[in-house]
């Protein structure tokens, strides 16, 4: 039972993505083709959910539905897998944080990514 758990826990820290059964290029943004090579033949993977920070800005002034979060800091990653993704960096001390960080995905909450520093 106890495997099990750990087995749904794992799971859920990787990305659903679509690839590219063509040119293998890997997209996080819902498409109906490859953006690549313009071939039909996507299919759904997953590939982990780790990354480097590719970019980020600290939200000091927020839109009314996020005063109380402020100030909190929306990313890029770079996943393992190649593509970019959206997310949030849950790390509030900035000095930690610079482009090229290792991260990684610490939940999914309301439909966002929440990365943490990988240790």
């Amino acid at each position: 039972m106890r495997c099990s758990h750990l087995g749904k826990v794992l799971r859920m820290m990787n990305i659903r993505v679509l690839k590219c059964s063509s040119c293998g290029k890997i997209s996080s943004i819902p498409a109906y083709f490859c953006k690549s090579c313009k071939s039909e033949k996507l299919e759904e993977t997953e590939v982990p959910g780790k990354g480097i920070l590719y970019t980020y800005s600290t939200v000091h002034v927020p839109l009314a539905s996020h005063e109380k979060e402020a100030p909190y800091t929306v990313a890029i990653v770079e996943l393992e897998g190649g593509c970019k993704i959206t997310g949030r960096i849950l790390e509030t001390s900035p000095d930690k944080l610079y482009v090229g960080v290792p991260v990684e995905v610490s939940e999914i909450k309301d439909g966002v990514y929440l990365f943490k520093l990988s240790n």
